[in-house]
């Protein structure tokens, strides 16, 4: 057809690379013309025991890109920002890794450790939050991807600061995420064994994804002192990320204005839903779909709020946004591929 739109997925054999294929292979206007993943280069593409594919899995330095339309980056973080100059420049990028995701080049030492080689085409990359930036990712040639952990917080934080319905300099968060949020860095059974009948505490007040949400944050409530403390939990699960984000309300602001405002928020967005006051979702609601689920809860005390947010760490928290973020750079029906 007239409007198939080739795309390129490197570091494709990973968690978020098999689903990405299953997004691909199900949107009707997406050719995938090459899947790259180094270590597994000349062998068949297997995303699970029920799909196997003819292609096989190629190095990156095989593909073509003047063939290729789109590339969606799976790649651990560090590897794209040292590629991405040797790119054909009509190329359009969504990256799922956390290379273009901050805009101060010198933040990437600070959080990731490595100094940006590509300073010049960082400014050229948009924040992908899709449900709160459609209309510069619609405008952008490249999407960065936000992190599963950041995404699952920042969609309730922006609406409550930008309508200052919350503090913003003292917002704790405690998230869980099940293994495969870690990546597979290392086998997945050493993950398995890692968590079996076991939760790990990590990244607690440095844990990387804090640099993109206080950055955002920032943003909405137009205040340079906005910040969260944020802490990771590895848990005995697959898939799913719940977060616990713990808010003040702001002088004069109730428990019924802030549901108000995350409610008017996100009523008519399809992959966003937002409990009835004090009920509390769970990740068996989320997972294996684009959404993520909001519940507002207040306890006993008047001054502090908790807002419990789940997701797919795997689909909304990267494949299933990337996705979306794709149909909205190129006016598709925000769902293709997805549902």
């Amino acid at each position: 057809m007239s409007d198939t739109i080739n795309i390129s997925i490197l570091g494709a054999s990973g968690f978020v690379g098999a689903e990405l294929i299953k997004l691909c292979l199900n949107h009707p206007n997406i050719n995938i013309s090459s899947m790259s993943a180094n270590n597994q280069a000349g062998q068949k593409i297997k995303i699970d025991k029920t799909l196997e594919l003819d292609e096989k899995y190629s190095l990156i330095d095989e593909i073509d890109f003047k063939n290729v339309d789109y590339v969606f980056n799976c790649l651990p973080n560090i590897k794209l920002h040292s590629l991405i100059n040797s790119l054909p420049n009509n190329l359009r990028i969504i990256d799922l890794s956390a290379d273009f995701r901050l805009d101060d080049i010198s933040e990437y030492k600070n959080w990731y450790g490595f100094e940006h080689s590509s300073s010049e085409t960082n400014e050229k990359f948009v924040y992908g939050l899709s449900e709160l930036k459609r209309k510069d990712i619609k405008n952008s040639m490249n999407i960065a991807n936000p992190g599963c952990y950041a995404t699952s917080v920042l969609v309730p934080l922006i609406p409550l600061l930008e309508k200052n319905m919350i503090k913003n300099d003292n917002i704790i968060i405690d998230a869980k995420s099940g293994y495969s949020g870690a990546g597979k860095t290392k086998k997945t059974e050493d993950l398995k064994l890692e968590v079996n009948e076991n939760i790990k505490t990590y990244g607690v007040g440095d844990h990387k994804h804090i640099a993109e949400i206080n950055q955002e944050i920032k943003k909405a409530s137009k205040m340079n002192n906005s910040e969260v403390f944020f802490s990771a939990n590895l848990i005995p699960v697959e898939r799913g990320i719940l977060s616990n984000i713990y808010i003040n309300p702001s002088k004069g602001v109730s428990f019924e204005d802030v549901y108000s405002c995350l409610y008017n928020a996100y009523k008519s967005e399809k992959y966003i839903n937002i409990l009835n006051q004090n009920e509390i979702p769970i990740t068996k609601d989320v997972v294996n779909t684009n959404k993520v689920i909001l519940g507002l809860k207040k306890g006993y005390k008047e001054d502090v709020y908790c807002i419990v947010s789940v997701l797919d760490n795997l689909l909304k928290g990267a494949a299933g946004q990337a996705m979306q973020n794709f149909n909205i750079m190129n006016n598709f029906n925000e769902s293709l591929g997805i549902d």
